[in-house]
């Protein structure tokens, strides 16, 4: 694939002056010169997604650039869209939360309750999306890290990942519900001093 900068701009869905931006960052590699031409190539594509999904995802640009810097000099554009893949299966909506708390306070709960219900909330499901994101990078993904992949393997991990996030969401679901039940009847059953 030989690309001029506007034919990339293009296919990156992007503007040329955005590339041009990026590549004086160093996100992207110096293209190919041929005369007073420059050539890019899927690398220099598979570079401007990973940005573009960080960047969806929330990193700032220095993020970005530590991001790219740490991965291996001589990764292959599929292996970029395997950390693309990882990266943005778990992207959610943004208006979900304020959704349900909308919800919630039409119910006529008070905003203080939902205030620290939230609080509550956030602080167990930050402790448990370390836990099993430091579990599957252990036990699935890490070896996706360590060496390179064919265009197939990098379109395999893209179909598995988001059924792996609705997998993982179900059980999360499932457990939650199962210990609200378990806390009902725990406060249903007597206690000796009671009986």
């Amino acid at each position: 694939m030989q690309l001029t900068i506007d034919e990339l701009a293009a296919e990156a869905g992007m503007t040329v002056r955005n590339v041009r931006y990026y590549a004086s960052l160093g996100l992207i590699p110096a293209p190919v010169r041929r005369g007073r031409i420059a050539y890019y190539g899927e690398d220099h594509l598979a570079r401007l997604a990973l940005v573009r999904a960080l960047q969806e995802h929330g990193f700032t640009l220095q993020a970005v650039e530590r991001f790219l810097a740490a991965l291996p000099a001589d990764i292959t554009p599929a292996d970029l869209a395997m950390q693309r893949a990882m990266i943005t299966s778990w992207t959610s909506d943004p208006e979900a939360l304020d959704r349900i708390g909308a919800e919630l306070a039409s119910l006529g709960l008070s905003r203080d309750l939902l205030a620290a219900t939230q609080q509550v909330v956030e602080r167990h499901m930050a402790g448990l999306a370390t836990e099993l994101a430091e579990l599957y990078t252990d036990l699935r993904t890490e070896p996706w890290r360590r060496r390179h992949h064919t265009p197939a393997e990098a379109e395999q991990l893209e179909k598995l990942l988001p059924r792996i996030r609705e997998l993982t969401l179900e059980g999360v679901v499932a457990s939650f519900q199962r210990a609200v039940n378990d806390v009902i009847a725990q406060a249903l059953t007597p206690t000796r001093a009671e009986s």
